[in-house]
């Protein structure tokens, strides 16, 4: 019922299935299952593997089965990297150091599409690797805070693009989640289907049309 009230046409893919139901345990907060539930997610794979979709879809499910917070329904925000990044690179008064304080003081933050942002990001010709500058602020706080990520960075390209150190700090922070396999979105799956029919359409006449140059007549498949 969550995932539909999220996504409508969400489906459950036979390869996903275990994954799922490792997420669901972890959201039930079961300490027998394979994530730690004192641990964030860091969903990761493919482009189009329902990473952003499957984590607004994990904060309505936590709604209904983790323990209220203050009073109030569980609940975590969800911010795209490169809004945060643009917010920093804001040269009024608003922007730099100023903009990202909520992003390391919340205590249930999740950053979307992690690896799409500008590094490093720019504001008054001074540079700083933003995201990377708020995880290390966010691991101080680990303790009192919970952190959830999406990107297309396997586990070992977070170390390449952010560094050994951030990378050792995530495996504390956060149950790394595989969500591989075809994509999800239509769009997509047609323009490779009409990219892989035009490739195809194109040999076939250039096939043809130098069978036709040496006289030979072109094969039927």
């Amino acid at each position: 019922m969550c995932a539909r009230n999220v996504c409508p046409g969400f489906e459950i893919r036979d390869e996903l299935k275990s994954t799922y139901n490792d997420i669901f345990h972890w959201a039930v907060m079961d300490y027998d299952g394979n994530l730690d539930p004192d641990k964030g997610l860091f969903l990761w794979g493919d482009v189009g593997t329902g990473k952003s979709t499957m984590l607004r879809i994990i904060r309505e499910f936590c709604q209904y089965v983790r323990p209220p917070v203050d009073g109030r329904r569980y609940y975590f925000r969800i911010d795209n990297v490169i809004d945060i990044c643009a917010e920093f690179a804001d040269e009024t008064r608003d922007g730099g150091y100023n903009a990202i304080r909520c992003y390391i003081t919340c205590p249930r933050q999740a950053f979307d599409e992690l690896g799409s942002e500008t590094k490093p990001t720019g504001r008054w010709g001074n540079f700083e690797n933003v995201m990377q500058y708020i995880f290390q602020r966010r691991y101080d706080s680990r303790d009192s805070q919970f952190t959830h990520v999406t990107s297309n960075y396997t586990p070992d390209q977070i170390a390449e693009y952010y560094g050994a150190r951030i990378y050792d700090r995530f495996k504390e922070m956060f149950n790394f989640v595989a969500l591989r396999g075809k994509t999800f979105r239509k769009s997509t799956q047609k323009n490779f289907k009409d990219e892989t029919e035009t490739k195809t359409n194109t040999k076939t006449k250039a096939k043809t049309k130098t069978a036709t140059k040496t006289g030979a007549k072109p094969k039927k498949k």
